[in-house]
C-alpha cells in the first residue's frame, strides 16, 4: 500500500494509524518524483491520496497512477465542501479515481474499505499470474476453456507443425552426471522455446529430447520454416545437436483426459496425420538439417539455403511416398 500525501505530519498519522491496524508493507511519497520511483519499484494494490484544498493540482497525480500502475485502486481523501466538489467533478471526468472517502475519516469504514479494496486487487492479481503461468503451458487459443472449465471440444485447422530432437542423447546420458545433462537439455530446449515464439508459434509440448510446436494463421508456412531454419543453425553451435522436422496440414487439437473425473489431469494435445509426419521426418533429419515437405516449402518459398529435393520419400506409417526438401546450413 501506497501513501501519497506531500504533508509530513498529516502521513505521518495516517502512518501510524494504518499500522495500527495490521496494515504492513507501507510506502509514503511526498511529491511526484518519489511517487513514480516508489510506483516502478513496488508495485501497490492500493494507494491512498490525501486531498488538500490548498493543492487542486494534486488530483493530477491521480492520472499518473492510473497510466504507470493500472491494476492498483486509488482511493482519495478529502474534507467536505468545495474540495469534496472539486474531487467528485475530477473522478466523473477523468476516472482515475475508485474510491473516495470524507473526512473525518470513520475508522470502521475506512479500514473496511481499505481491506476490501486489497482483498480485490490481490485476487485479481493472483488471476492474472495464473493467466499468465498457462499462457506458458498452453496456447492462447486453449486458454479460455482451461480459465472457464468448459470443454468446447477438439477443433480442426490447418497449421505447421515442428518437431526437434536431439541425436545421440542416449550416449550423452551415459557420459555426463545427470545433473549436467538436465542443465544442458534444460538451456537448450529453453533457447527453443524462445525462438518459436519469436516466429509467432506455439510450444505444444516438450517431448523429452526435443519440443513440438505449431504455427498457424496468415504466413505460418514461411514462418514454421523460417524458425526451423534458425534452430538448424542453432544446432551447430549447441552441446546436444538436434535435427529439425516440419509439415503442414490439418490437425486436430483439444484437451485429452475426463473433465468429469473430478481430479483428473487433463492435457492440451495436437494430433494428426501432419503431427505424425513432421515427427517421422524430424527422426531423418541429421544433426543441424532441417527435413520438411516439399508442399510446405512450395508455401513458404524458402530459397536461401538452397533446398536440397527428396523425392518419392518412404515414411515410416503413410502408404505413399512423400516429396520433400533437405536444409542444411553451410559450414
Amino acid at each position: 500500500m501506497l501513501l501519497f500525501d506531500h504533508d509530513s505530519y498529516t502521513a505521518s498519522v495516517l502512518l501510524a494509524s494504518l499500522r495500527a491496524h495490521g496494515f504492513g508493507e507501507l510506502q509514503h511519497a511526498r511529491g511526484t518524483l518519489d511517487l513514480s520511483g516508489a510506483l516502478q519499484a513496488a508495485n501497490p494494490d492500493v494507494i491512498i491520496l490525501n486531498h488538500h484544498l490548498e493543492r487542486p493540482d494534486d488530483l493530477s497525480v491521480c492520472c499518473t497512477i492510473r497510466s504507470m500502475a493500472p491494476s492498483a485502486a486509488v482511493v482519495v481523501l478529502v474534507a467536505p465542501g468545495p474540495a469534496l466538489k472539486q474531487v467528485r467533478a475530477w473522478a466523473r471526468q477523468t476516472r482515475s479515481i475508485d474510491s473516495i472517502l470524507e473526512k473525518p475519516l470513520s475508522d470502521d469504514f475506512f479500514f473496511t474499505t481499505l481491506e476490501d479494496l486489497l482483498a480485490s486487487r490481490q485476487a485479481a492479481r493472483k488471476l492474472q499470474d495464473r493467466a499468465h503461468r498457462l499462457a506458458k503451458l498452453v496456447p492462447v487459443d486453449a486458454l479460455p476453456a482451461v480459465e472457464s472449465g468448459v470443454d468446447a471440444g477438439a477443433s480442426f485447422f490447418e497449421a505447421a507443425v515442428l518437431f526437434t530432437d536431439i541425436r545421440g542423447s542416449s550416449q550423452l546420458i551415459r557420459k555426463l552426471p545427470p545433473q549436467d545433462f538436465f542443465a544442458l537439455l534444460n538451456q537448450l530446449l529453453s533457447a527453443q522455446a524462445r525462438q518459436i515464439e519469436g516466429f509467432e508459434g506455439s510450444v505444444i509440448k516438450y517431448t523429452g529430447d526435443g519440443v513440438m510446436a505449431i504455427f498457424k494463421g496468415v504466413g505460418h508456412a514461411y514462418l514454421a520454416l523460417r524458425c526451423a531454419l534458425e534452430l538448424a543453425r542453432m544446432s551447430k553451435v549447441q552441446a546436444l545437436p538436434y535435427g529439425v522436422g516440419v509439415a503442414q496440414g490439418l490437425v486436430l487439437a483439444g484437451f485429452i483426459g475426463d473433465s468429469n473425473q473430478a481430479g483428473q489431469r487433463r492435457q492440451y494435445d495436437v494430433i494428426g496425420a501432419t503431427v505424425h509426419l513432421a515427427s517421422r521426418l524430424c527422426g531423418m533429419a541429421d544433426a543441424g538439417e532441417v527435413m520438411a515437405t516439399k508442399a510446405i516449402n512450395a508455401v513458404g518459398k524458402i530459397r536461401v539455403p538452397e533446398p536440397r529435393p527428396i523425392e518419392g520419400l518412404l515414411v515410416r506409417g503413410f502408404d505413399q511416398q512423400i516429396d520433400c526438401v533437405a536444409f542444411k546450413q553451410p559450414d
